[in-house]
């Protein structure tokens, strides 16, 4: 094993569950940005953008999460991009 390696296992074994959160969000291809707010050195909140097919119902999307922002951009009557910006906070 090299020291890179090495490091890199005894750095990810040493991950608290906020940082794993927000490791498994940045790995899920769903998400199109991540921000990590940090306060005093530790992670206390997440907020994601994902892309959002542009057939789903509106009615579905506001059910999915309490706390969101939805963009939506519509040319010639028909919606073209739709984004989704969720917040967690994490404990």
């Amino acid at each position: 094993m090299n020291s890179d390696q090495h490091l890199t296992k005894n750095t990810l074994s040493d991950l608290n569950k906020n940082e794993d959160k927000a490791l498994k969000m940045i790995r899920d291809s769903k998400y199109h940005s991540i921000t990590i707010l940090k306060r005093d050195g530790k992670i206390e909140m997440l907020e994601s953008i994902e892309r959002i097919s542009e057939q789903t119902r509106i009615i579905d999307i506001l059910k999915d999460h309490n706390y969101q922002n939805i963009e939506l951009k519509q040319a010639n009557g028909k919606i073209v991009c739709l984004n989704r910006t969720v917040k967690t906070k994490l404990t």
